[in-house]
């Protein structure tokens, strides 16, 4: 059962109502997670923001971006939209600054921290190099280019504010079909223009891009898609040549599920399904899950990627 509380600018908290529509768009590819919802009018000083729960479990945190009073024939409603606590990331310009071998510590205390967003790992690396936020560079931005130029891999902060600076994570299983959650829809999708069959690499000065960087399993299906990338430059490490390849593997391949009901809060699972089209599964994690819900019932859409580590 989804639950909602909206807080107002005083600090008062506001239990609502049942909720007549809702929206909820969660993927790991948009940095803020985004809401909209419906309720019958309740008058409340001016709202900030918003909490939906699954019972006792919040499953988004949101920054209130907009509401509308809506008077007509057919009745008087709040409509709320929210984003999640990612957007003050997005909205915040970080100050100009230099960096000379930056840790995750430093920049969560910098640019995360002060908007009450928690830290998801127990780790701290150092990128060992500089690096450079420039006037008008966002704070979300700036945590992104270290976690790309550390981790080889966008950060992720979730609907409930807490970062993952490797990206989406979570230590849960989901399992779809007959031993788990039904799906009333399922439809596969492979892209074959996504996936990377070389990168051919300078390792050296005075080399040239002679070292290749196979994808094999690319390569014996006829794909021929190469790139260059100049190792010698500090912001393009050899492993960027693997992430390459790893990245066009994610992109090349996709399962869309309908499901009815909500399940937000999954985002990051790995995936157990067996289905007479893909067969026995379970190298796949949770992407995105879009949730809708009207007065004629609810349902999930759910993204499946491929996992490469």
């Amino acid at each position: 059962m989804l639950r909602c509380e909206l807080t107002d600018v005083n600090g008062k908290t506001h239990q609502m109502p049942q909720l007549l529509s809702l929206q909820v768009d969660v993927d790991e590819g948009v940095p803020a997670d985004a809401l909209y919802a419906l309720f019958p009018y309740v008058s409340t000083a001016e709202l900030c923001r918003i909490t939906l729960y699954d019972e006792d479990k919040p499953v988004f945190i949101g920054v209130i971006d907009e509401e509308e009073h809506i008077c007509g024939s057919r009745g008087t409603y709040l409509k709320i939209s929210a984003r999640s606590p990612a957007a003050h990331l997005l909205d915040n310009e970080a100050m100009p600054c230099e960096y000379d071998h930056p840790s995750l510590s430093m920049m969560f205390e910098r640019y995360a921290k002060p908007f009450d967003i928690r830290l998801g790992t127990e780790s701290d690396e150092v990128f060992f190099g500089e690096q450079r936020v420039t006037k008008g560079t966002s704070c979300w931005k700036a945590l992104k280019n270290f976690c790309i130029a550390c981790y080889l891999t966008p950060p992720r902060i979730s609907s409930v504010g807490v970062l993952y600076p490797k990206g989406l994570e979570h230590g849960d299983v989901t399992v779809f079909g007959t031993e788990g959650v039904p799906y009333t829809h399922l439809r596969e999708a492979k892209k074959r223009c996504e996936e990377i069959s070389a990168v051919h690499v300078k390792a050296s000065n005075s080399g040239t891009y002679s070292l290749a960087i196979e994808n094999r399993a690319a390569k014996n299906r006829g794909v021929c898609r190469e790139r260059y990338l100049n190792a010698v430059l500090t912001e393009s490490p050899m492993k960027c040549a693997d992430a390459m390849i790893d990245n066009g593997d994610v992109k090349s391949y996709a399962v869309y599920l309908r499901c009815k009901g909500c399940l937000l809060g999954t985002e990051g699972n790995r995936v157990v399904i067996s289905d007479p089209v893909l067969g026995d599964r379970d190298d796949l994690y949770i992407s995105a899950v879009h949730y809708r819900m009207k007065g004629d019932g609810a349902y999930s859409n759910i993204t499946l990627k491929r996992r490469t580590f």
